[in-house]
């Protein structure tokens, strides 16, 4: 193929298409990020790691699919610039994004997502696509693809997941320019950390929360540990977790 994106395809190249190939759908959110990190934090993580992943790895296994990026992001309202969409909008209008493509007989599907406030989400579609269409759907967020241990502490990766050291490093390397280095404090974890509360915020029984009861400038983590070595250090081990899901799905 000339591109490994689908909407580079013109309407005789998508109708040739081996029907096994995965489709990887991305999905993102335009959200705060705290004053270093702009809007479209999630957005851009997930374009660079495709992008990179598409250098690497580049093969007719897959197309990338044009990125859902208007997001379920309800928690981070009380923040200027946050775009939210309802959660019921955002699972039905997602599905008649991808009902499209089921309806042509693809068989491999995966769910990519960046944001963690929309992971349920991700699991309804996901579901409900299944149901319908009986085809091979994946769901998958890049930070749950591994640990990440030797590049960041286990306590900033469980508790530190909005506008921390992990975001920050990976925003760093793929993205500096967009990154207000001079804006970057030292700010706090979850109030999980620590905690020994039964009903918590992250851990097994979940309490609903918004963004404002757990930092008062948006920021959950501490990203003053933030480097270009570690963003490429996470994005390295995400692209060989992202091949190997690829040729799972294809083979």
């Amino acid at each position: 193929m000339l591109t490994n994106f689908w909407e580079e395809l013109t309407t005789n190249e998508i109708k040739k298409l081996n029907r096994k190939i995965v489709l990887i759908f991305p999905f993102s959110s335009i959200e705060q990020h705290g004053p270093h990190l702009p809007l479209n934090t999630d957005k851009k993580i997930l374009e660079g790691i495709l992008l990179k992943f598409n250098k690497k790895y580049n093969s007719s296994k897959y197309l990338i699919m044009p990125e859902i990026h208007f997001g379920s992001a309800a928690e981070h309202t009380d923040f200027d610039g946050t775009i939210n969409i309802d959660s019921v909008e955002f699972i039905s209008h997602s599905l008649s994004i991808l009902e499209n493509v089921c309806k042509l007989k693809f068989k491999n599907i995966l769910l990519l997502n960046s944001h963690g406030g929309q992971i349920s989400h991700i699991d309804i579609i996901a579901k409900e696509l299944k149901s319908e269409f009986n085809i091979n759907i994946v769901k998958g967020t890049y930070f749950l693809f591994d640990q990440f241990k030797g590049i960041i502490s286990s306590k900033e990766k469980d508790f530190g997941y909005h506008g921390g050291e992990f975001e920050t490093s990976i925003m760093l390397y793929l993205f500096p320019n967009l990154v207000r280095q001079s804006k970057i404090f030292k700010h706090k974890l979850s109030p999980d950390y620590l905690s020994s509360k039964f009903i918590s915020y992250e851990k097994n029984i979940k309490k609903a929360w918004l963004t404002r009861e757990l930092s008062k400038n948006g920021i959950i983590g501490d990203p003053t540990n933030a480097s270009t070595i570690k963003g490429r250090k996470i994005v390295e081990k995400v692209i060989i977790c992202l091949k190997k899901i690829i040729n799972e799905m294809y083979n």
